[in-house]
């Protein structure tokens, strides 16, 4: 439900530009084509084999199951662990949220996912209310960064969304 939630309010930002766009579900088999234009997607390394394999060649940020998922940047060592994933459960959730490259090489997608959906929430509402902060650090680069969120754990949505890591440009990774 809060990726539903979390694509419609990303459709309202849109609209906002006066941008058109098209809503899809990933297939319950979470096998789908990234190689269009234009794509934005919200979906895990759990949900989706293409998914897992895209994320795979970030080449600093990666998922990891270690019992519960979580994110690890390669480069310091940094390991982000969901609170909900923690004891004493604390309502921060951790995402990611990145430009790669279409497994076609012609071209970029946005992607991001919580590793709770509180996580994918949050990263909507940073895009919204930094989107120009954003775009302002890396334009049309391909990219990837942990978000940090802090949430309301009566509901769910986030009290608090920022970078936790660098925004890593890909190209500099190489």
């Amino acid at each position: 439900m809060e990726d539903v939630t979390a694509a419609k309010r990303l459709e309202d930002l849109a609209r906002g530009f006066d941008l058109s766009i098209n809503l899809e579900h990933v297939p319950l088999d979470g096998d789908f084509d990234l190689n269009r234009p234009n794509l934005i997607v919200i979906c895990g390394p759990r949900l989706s084999p293409v998914m897992g394999a895209l994320y795979e060649s970030d080449p600093v940020l990666e998922w990891v199951k270690e019992g519960a998922w979580t994110l690890r940047d390669r480069r310091t060592g940094e390991t982000y662990r969901s609170g909900e994933d923690s004891d004493p459960v604390r309502p921060i959730d951790y995402a990611y949220l990145g430009r790669m490259s279409r497994p076609d090489g012609r071209g970029n997608l946005l992607v991001f996912t919580g590793i709770h959906p509180q996580g994918t929430l949050g990263v909507v509402d940073l895009i919204t209310s930094e989107i120009a902060t954003l775009w302002g650090q890396v334009g049309e680069e391909r990219f990837s960064t942990v978000v940090e969120v802090e949430y309301d754990p009566a509901t769910g949505e986030p009290v608090r969304a920022e970078l936790a890591s660098p925004l890593y440009r890909h190209d500099e990774e190489s």
